[in-house]
């Protein structure tokens, strides 16, 4: 049997010569696979032969393909090559430089040669830009029947499934569902990340490659920026209403099912076991039964909000006590104890005051445990319960009612705060609201609390007609506000000179535009205009009729983290994370999700994997490291840069352009490794 071979895809630019060099490291007898397929910088066989020669390869094979008659591409067709562009532009969108499916069409040739020399092993220099985010960025995912927000960390270990998430169409600006197609996690030790805070209180911490979307101010469209560019005072997309993407949680949930209650709280309490009967949860008394489907009713769900407003209990304790104080809630204690009545369980005042009430039931305080309202504000440990984001958007309406009647404020001074240590039951509501298209602020406040900050007309009449409140001047306090005429510039249009270009450029009726200026502020200097006053322009309809605000850049801090998150998102090069438009984008053939699909496919089309005597494995060793760290990397292999070219058009004397998009980010890379690079450019 031969020793451990290798195919490796050689190209003769700095990838693919780094890839070759890791391969020989790892020990593998190194065999060199080329295409002449019609490319416009043909001269990179030169140089793949050379490297070829220099790092020992047993044999180098150039197969020649016509991929020209196909065309589609800058490299085989009569399509000019971007030159000059930025590092911005470059990662806007798949280039015109990407050959359709060339990484299928060379790894496939790779394939066949592996099976004719009996290797399991292909190497190729494919390189993702990681466009990651934090593990903890919360993200929408739609499962069949079901959505709910979870962290990207979570999500990536969720089983194989069809799952969606929240994007927009960059087309139309029109938020939709899309399906996922590949779950990324990224080794990030090493690589500079930055925490981004808007304006209004939104964070995400992104790398320096990832990018979210700014606007581009001369022709009014959203567009990549990414970490490393970010600077204050940038304007960045942020979705401000859901609401049309709302329809998964349209139906109500009817019950959470406890049958799995009395086994989870076996060691909760020393003297009451828990047990089933006739379909009902009871204890050892047997006074106390309530269904293995519990009802999830109106007055519960209201008791459930007034209990993590004013409610609490430590993860460890193992009393059957719970304790609220509802007193000063108007209507509260007598919604608890007609609800809890028709499970005879009582309800007792405290003998000290007329605001604290406690309920004596252990079958009630397992239920509170089981489905995750266990902790309390003091230590900042209260969250949602594991249903909520299954409950219809109506439900959570009502949950949402009782915990602002419990800890949400009158309107005072034009604002109406809900204050909580529990930053993730804040970030929460943000996100609840945010489908009913009320768009608050987050804020930092006094003794480690998060506040969340209604402000403006429309989120209060919008808060007021659809959270039933049953605190009675909290309620008015709402109503008042709404009916108060006022400008809500937040969710405006950016002002910019391509803004003012649009609506001058447009075909309107006499004095239409004088009153856009106005209206639209042209000649004051606030950031932003109403978006209303530009309805009637036509290159801006699909701006006006979006759903997504533009908030500035506040602060942008580095940081560092071992790993970061990434989602590939079918149709779209976004989604949306912590409540920020997010960008995902590069050539589709260059990403990891590819290369492990094509790896099971290989496993499923060559004779060793159906037999099974062995398992074909496609390396990529640079797939996550920077121009720079792939630079650094060959060096420490032995790879002689002076040998290799990445010129997508050279110039007639022979030297590398230095202003295509190759060019540029070999520049970048030789830059960030702080070598000079051994290939002279025009340019």
């Amino acid at each position: 049997m031969p020793g451990r071979r290798a195919v490796v895809l050689l190209s003769g630019g700095l990838d693919s010569a780094t890839a070759f060099a890791a391969a020989r490291a790892e020990g593998f007898e190194c065999y060199a696979l080329s295409f002449d397929y019609g490319q416009r910088h043909d001269r990179e066989l030169e140089s793949a032969r050379r490297v070829a020669a220099a790092l020992g390869a047993k044999q180098h094979l150039v197969l020649r393909l016509d991929l020209r008659a196909i065309g589609g591409s800058a490299l085989t067709a009569d399509i000019p090559v971007p030159k000059g562009r930025s590092g911005e532009a470059i990662g806007i969108g798949i280039p015109v430089t990407y050959v359709p499916a060339r990484n299928t069409v060379f790894l496939s040739h790779a394939l066949a040669w592996a099976e004719v020399l009996e290797s399991s092993d292909i190497f190729i220099g494919a390189n993702a830009l990681d466009y990651s985010v934090s593990g903890d960025s919360q993200i929408w995912v739609h499962h069949q029947e079901s959505a709910e927000l979870m962290s990207i960390e979570r999500f990536h270990g969720l089983e194989h499934s069809d799952y969606h998430t929240i994007a927009v169409d960059l087309g139309t600006l029109q938020l939709q569902w899309r399906r996922v197609t590949a779950r990324l996690r990224h080794p990030t030790a090493g690589k500079r990340c930055f925490k981004v805070l808007l304006e209004r209180g939104h964070e995400i911490t992104i790398t320096e490659d990832h990018s979210l979307f700014t606007l581009d101010l001369g022709t009014n469209t959203p567009v990549p920026v990414k970490g490393s560019s970010l600077e204050p005072g940038m304007p960045i997309a942020t979705p401000f209403d859901l609401s049309e993407v709302a329809a998964p949680w349209r139906d109500d949930l009817p019950s959470v099912d406890l049958s799995a209650l009395p086994s989870s709280q076996r060691s909760l309490f020393r003297r009451r076991s828990l047990k089933i009967e006739a379909g009902r949860i009871t204890n050892r008394l047997g006074r106390t039964r309530i269904p293995i489907q519990f009802p999830l009713t109106d007055d519960f769900l209201y008791i459930v909000g007034l209990w993590l407003a004013e409610g609490g209990k430590e993860l460890d304790s193992r009393t059957s006590t719970l304790a609220l104080s509802i007193g000063g809630i108007p209507g509260a204690v007598k919604t608890l104890t007609s609800f809890l009545a028709q499970f005879d369980v009582s309800v007792s005042r405290s003998s000290q005051n007329n605001y604290d009430y406690a309920i004596h039931s252990s079958v009630m305080a397992a239920l509170f445990r089981h489905v995750g309202l266990y902790g309390t504000a003091k230590r900042a440990q209260k969250k949602f319960p594991g249903f909520f984001w299954r409950l219809s958007q109506r439900q959570r309406r009502v949950l949402v009612a009782g915990l602002w009647d419990g800890d949400g404020s009158h309107v005072l001074k034009g604002e109406a705060i809900f204050a909580q240590k529990s930053h993730a039951l804040v970030d929460g509501l943000y996100h609840c609201l945010l489908l009913d298209g009320i768009f608050p602020s987050l804020k930092k406040g006094a003794h480690q609390q998060k506040l969340l900050i209604l402000r403006g007309s429309k989120d209060f009449r919008r808060f007021s007609a659809l959270y039933p409140l049953r605190h009675t001047s909290k309620r008015n306090s709402l109503e008042r506000a709404a009916a108060r005429k006022g400008r809500d510039q937040t969710t405006g249009l950016w002002k910019c000179p391509g803004l003012w270009d649009a609506v001058a450029a447009a075909s309107l009726p006499p004095g239409e535009k004088t009153r856009i200026y106005n209206s639209g502020g042209k000649y004051d200097i606030s950031f932003r205009a109403q978006r209303s006053a530009f309805r009637a322009v036509p290159a801006l309809k699909a701006l006006t009729d979006s759903r997504l605000a533009f908030l500035r850049v506040i602060g942008v801090q580095e940081t560092a983290l071992s790993h970061m998150y990434d989602l590939s998102v079918e149709g779209a090069e976004n989604f949306v994370a912590n409540g920020i438009l997010a960008h995902n984008s590069g050539y589709p053939d260059c990403r990891p999700e590819y290369i492990e699909a094509f790896e099971r496919m290989a496993n499923l089309a060559t004779k060793a994997g159906v037999e099974g005597t062995s398992r074909l494995r496609i390396h990529t060793p640079l797939i996550s490291l920077t121009k720079g760290q792939i630079v650094r990397r060959g060096v420490e292999l032995g790879v002689d840069f002076a040998l290799t070219w990445s010129c997508y058009e050279p110039e007639p004397d022979g030297r590398a352009c230095g202003l295509c998009d190759s060019c540029l980010l070999r520049r970048k890379g030789f830059a960030e490794a702080g070598l000079s690079d051994p290939v002279p450019a025009a340019h």
